[in-house]
C-alpha cells in the first residue's frame, strides 16, 4: 500500500493534493530512499522506517504543489538574476523537499551505524561474521547492534 494517502499530506502539512500528486511523490522519494512500496508491503521495512517514508512522501506531495517543474527542471547548482544570487543547499534541491530530504536521511539504512567486533568465533561472545542478509527489519533490530561508547 502507498505510504501515504491525501488525507497524511493535509494533515501533516495543511496542503490540500490530488491521489496523482501524491503518487507522484511517492516515486521520488522511491528513487532517493533506495527502496519501493513492495519492499514495505513484504515486511521488509521496521514501522519506524514506514514512518519516515510516510511524512516523506506528505512533504514532497506538498512541495510538488508550488514547484510544478520539477519534473522538467535542469541540473544547476547556481542561480544568478539581477545581481540575486541562490546557491543549491544539496544537489537535488531542485526535485526533493527539504523536509522529506531529512526524513530520507535518517532511514536505517542510509545511516551509518557502528558495529562492536567481539573475539574471534569460539569464544562465544564475538558477533556472528554474516548479519541478517534477507530482511532489513531483522536487521535494524538485531540485538546484537550496540552503540559504541560516547553513542548517539
Amino acid at each position: 500500500m502507498p505510504w501515504a494517502t491525501t488525507s497524511n499530506v493535509t494533515t501533516y502539512t495543511g496542503v490540500t493534493v490530488t491521489a496523482a500528486q501524491v503518487e507522484q511523490a511517492q516515486a521520488i522519494v522511491e528513487i532517493f530512499a533506495d527502496t519501493t512500496e513492495d519492499a514495505s508491503d513484504a515486511g521488509n521495512i521496521s514501522s519506524k522506517n514506514l514512518r519516515l517514508l510516510k511524512l516523506a512522501v506528505a512533504y514532497q506531495a506538498a512541495w510538488i504543489t508550488q514547484h510544478p517543474d520539477a519534473f522538467t527542471n535542469i541540473d544547476i547548482t547556481q542561480v544568478q538574476q539581477d545581481g540575486v544570487v541562490a546557491t543549491m543547499q544539496h544537489n537535488n534541491a531542485l526535485v526533493l523537499a527539504p523536509m522529506a530530504k531529512r526524513c530520507i536521511d535518517r532511514l536505517s539504512w542510509r545511516r551509518t551505524r557502528s558495529l562492536r567486533i567481539g573475539r574471534m568465533a569460539g569464544s562465544g561472545s564475538g558477533i556472528p561474521r554474516r548479519m541478517n542478509l534477507t530482511n532489513a527489519v531483522l536487521d535494524d533490530n538485531d540485538p546484537r547492534w550496540r552503540p559504541m561508547s560516547g553513542g548517539c
